[in-house]
């Protein structure tokens, strides 16, 4: 049996969105898991380059990052800081980030669409 003890429902969804590291350019990523409380990412290989360069940052510091993404024709913008990652193929990999700090309209606006998607 199988139970999931999440705080937060997660939806799949398959979402285009951005990865803004403190240093350097965005990132074009696709969100694939999204909940309340965090979100699950997949890229390709710059996505790996982006978690093992990191200059500047203290090794085993967490690596924190911006997502932006859209629903329902409003944008979304949060703090997030990666939990875990994966390779799934040579040029394939996922992110599972915790997020920080949301703006209240933009929580608002995913509280109602993750309702919305799991009616």
């Amino acid at each position: 049996m199988n139970v999931d003890m999440r705080l937060h429902p997660r939806v799949e969804v398959d979402l285009p969105a951005e990865l803004e590291p403190f240093r350097g350019d965005c990132l074009d990523v696709r969100v694939i898991h999204l909940s309340l409380s965090g979100v699950l990412v997949e890229g390709n290989a710059e996505l790996e380059a982006l978690l093992g360069a990191r200059p500047g940052v203290a090794a085993g510091a967490p690596l924190e990052l911006n997502l932006h993404f859209g629903l329902e024709q409003e944008s979304v913008h949060c703090h997030c800081r990666m939990i875990h990652s994966r390779r799934l193929a040579q040029d394939r990999f996922q992110v599972g980030m915790k997020i920080l700090s949301i703006p209240n309209a933009s929580q608002g606006l995913l509280s109602r669409y993750i309702a919305a998607q799991m009616n």
